[in-house]
């Protein structure tokens, strides 16, 4: 099975992209960034992991707060909209219950993806086989 076909985002990644604009919604620029952005800047992270990236939003956020990132994400849609605004950047095919990335971030973070994943016990335990010794998920 293709990453794309289990979980809908193949067929609504365009819609999802209009919506997004650029910025992102209403929602996630005046309710939720605030607080997922006090997680992250001043906090000494240098490196990241982005599960479920999607159009690379939150990792273009973390890049300007001085963090390289590192997106996965499983629909193709959502990564070629990120490599468009984003084309230096750094964004891969895949699923956290399936990645296999070596202790190598300091920071993991999923922004609304949790939701998606249908195998949360195994993308919680790849994710965290993701982070650095004493390092943040």
């Amino acid at each position: 099975m293709d990453e794309d076909d289990s979980d809908g985002w193949a067929a609504s990644a365009a819609a999802w992209i209009i919506e997004q604009g650029d910025d992102g919604d209403y929602g996630r620029r005046f309710v939720l960034d605030a607080p997922m952005r006090a997680r992250i800047e001043g906090r000494g992270f240098r490196n990241a992991l982005d599960v479920g990236c999607g159009e690379g939003r939150f990792c273009r956020i973390m890049q300007r707060a001085g963090i390289r990132t590192t997106g996965i994400d499983p629909t193709e849609a959502l990564l070629a909209r990120a490599r468009e605004l984003d084309p230096h950047g750094d964004y891969r095919l895949g699923r956290a219950e399936t990645m296999e990335a070596a202790a190598e971030f300091d920071l993991v973070v999923s922004y609304l993806s949790l939701i998606d994943m249908p195998d949360l016990g195994a993308a919680i335990a790849k994710m965290a086989a993701a982070l650095r010794p004493a390092a943040r998920c």
